[in-house]
Formats: C-alpha cells, sequence, structure tokens
C-alpha cells in the first residue's frame, strides 16, 4: 500500500483527486500540503474548519469520498514524519498488518484500523486515521498536528535514534538475503543498499573481491552520495565454537548527528560439497553504541531478517541451527 500512499500524494500535489474524489477538495488544496512546517499550522487550520463548520458525520466519513480524504490526511502527516525521522514504514490494511506482525497481536476491527502504519524494526504498529478522525468528528480529541507528529517521533526513538534501527532493519534483511543466496548454492558478493532505495540491492563489480571490500568499506567510510544510512555486506569468516567458519559480514553506518557503526557476522556452513546448510546465530563484531542500545536494535535486525521471504533454498528457520 505504500504505492497507494505515494499515488494519493503525488495526484494532490499535482491539483488533481484520487478515484473517486475526496471529500473538502477545494480546501485541501488552500491548505497548500508541501511538507513545509507551515503547512502543518494550515492543516490544524482545515481540520479545525471542518470539525466546527462542516461538522462531518461517521456515515460521511465511511463514503469513498470521506474515506479518501481521511487516507490523504494520514498519508501526508504519517509522510512528514518519515522524512524527519528516515524510519522504514509500511502502508498496510488490517488484514496484510496482521500477516506482518508476530501472531497473536491485537489489533481490533473499527473504522480507524482501515490503514495503519507498520514500523518493520520495532514490530509496532500506528492508526493515524483514529487522529484524524478525533480532529473531525464531534467528540474527538483534538491534539495539533505537529504535536501528533512529536508524538510519534517519540514513539520511534524509544529503541534508540528512528535511523539506528532503521538502519539495522536493512542489516538483517541483507544478511538474510545473502544467506538465501548461499543455501541455493550462489556465491556471496559484495552487496551495498541505501537509503535512496532500501529495497535496491547494489552488487558490486564482480572480479577482484579483495578491491570490491575495500571499495564498498570505503563508500561507507566517506559517503559520497549523503545517504543518511547505508548497509553493505561482503563474504568472510567468524568463530563458531572455536572453529573458524564462513560468514557473511554484514556492516551498516548512519550519518546524523549521531552517527552508528555496527557490523555483524552471520555464521553459516554452505550445503556445497554434500553438506547440510547451517545458520547460526548472528554475533555482533563490532560497534559503537552501547551494550544497552545494541541489545535493543537487535530486535530491528531480527525483524529485518525474517521480513526476507526466501524464495530459493529453503527458508532462515529452515537452516537456523541457533
Amino acid at each position: 500500500m505504500n504505492d497507494i500512499a505515494t499515488q494519493f500524494l503525488e495526484t494532490y500535489a499535482a491539483g488533481g483527486e484520487a478515484d473517486g474524489g475526496w471529500m473538502y477538495g477545494k480546501a485541501l488544496q488552500q491548505a497548500k500540503l508541501d511538507f513545509t512546517p507551515d503547512s502543518l499550522r494550515r492543516l490544524d487550520a482545515l481540520l479545525l474548519q471542518i470539525r466546527e463548520r462542516a461538522k462531518p458525520s461517521r456515515l460521511e466519513l465511511d463514503s469513498p469520498q470521506g474515506r479518501n480524504f481521511e487516507a490523504l490526511v494520514a498519508f501526508y502527516v504519517i509522510e512528514f514524519a518519515r522524512r524527519m525521522s528516515h524510519a522504514t514504514l509500511h502502508w498496510q490494511d488490517r488484514a496484510t498488518a496482521l500477516a506482518a506482525m508476530p501472531a497473536g497481536t491485537p489489533l481490533e476491527d473499527t473504522p480507524g484500523t482501515r490503514l495503519v502504519v507498520d514500523v518493520p524494526a520495532l514490530g509496532a504498529l500506528f492508526k493515524p486515521l483514529e487522529w484524524v478522525e478525533g480532529q473531525v468528528l464531534p467528540g474527538g480529541e483534538p491534539l495539533r498536528t505537529g504535536d501528533y507528529i512529536v508524538n510519534l517521533l517519540a514513539r520511534m526513538a524509544r529503541a534508540g535514534e528512528p535511523i539506528w534501527w532503521t538502519a539495522m532493519h536493512g542489516l538483517g534483511k541483507l544478511g538474510s538475503w545473502q544467506l538465501m543466496m548461499a543455501a541455493d548454492n550462489r556465491g556471496v558478493w559484495p552487496t551495498l543498499v541505501t537509503s535512496a532505495a532500501p529495497d535496491t540491492l547494489q552488487t558490486l563489480e564482480r572480479g577482484d573481491l579483495e578491491l570490491a571490500v575495500r571499495y564498498g568499506d570505503r563508500l561507507l567510510a566517506d559517503n559520497p552520495d549523503n545517504h543518511p544510512w547505508q548497509v553493505f555486506s561482503y563474504p568472510g569468516y567468524a568463530e563458531h565454537k572455536g572453529q573458524r567458519v564462513a560468514a557473511v559480514i554484514v556492516m551498516a553506518a548512519t550519518y546524523n548527528d549521531k552517527p552508528m557503526r555496527m557490523k555483524v557476522a552471520f555464521p553459516f556452513r554452505s550445503p556445497r560439497d554434500g553438506a547440510t546448510m547451517a545458520i547460526w546465530q548472528p554475533a555482533l563484531v563490532e560497534g559503537n553504541l552501547s551494550v544497552e542500545a545494541s541489545a535493543k536494535l537487535s530486535r530491528a535486525m531480527e525483524r529485518g531478517i525474517r521480513d526476507v521471504k526466501w524464495s530459493v533454498g529453503g527458508s532462515w528457520n529452515d537452516w537456523f541451527a541457533g
């Protein structure tokens, strides 16, 4: 549903309307939602005007135009927060959210859970439609847009800087993907993922492995393209029960005013030469954060590992030996 959110925001920015239109279309355009701080005050004024003058009913908000209006406002506010935090956020409907979250996660069936935001690294859900409805329906609890965004960012920051766990989620995904390649008897080669395209794997030029590793390491150190975060992986070695074993080494780096550097080894036994594939517990090799912060961020890495749906070679759980 991230594509739908992008489509709504781009359509609005171009002066158009989504299929079926949205309520208060003229007023929405007059609010000039352009991702500036002033736009939050204009949105507050619009929502207050709707609440006090238009006084929409539950039935009106449940109409196609009403749902489009609610969705647009929710998409805008969450995108504003995403740009501030550089967090990885996934829009879900209730069914897909329940499928993505751990079994037993409570998610009531209400109008406010028709669209929710999944924060993969934290395993948390935000319900921005509940906030939108609270601003326009009678009896709702008013909360300024800026304050709502501050609250969202504060919830994200409880596990450390949001950009840290976004990068660690990417670290887990890249490590899992590389082990999928290894399980399918494919070679592990240096690969880069950046915040500019978090779902795109950039395999470095094949040839000299040492040169490729040095080049990737330099990209993380120098950050020539000014990415908020980057993740880089390469084949290496780790220790497991006193023995030297193959490993995928994954490095994560962030570049805000509190930069993070983490290096994690994903040790494994290759299925080549008739051996059985085995994955052992990832281990922190280097890091610049406290033990407590690193432990919290391990949850983001674990979620990233399991967010990769293996298409070949079995699955992470098939081969994980602890």
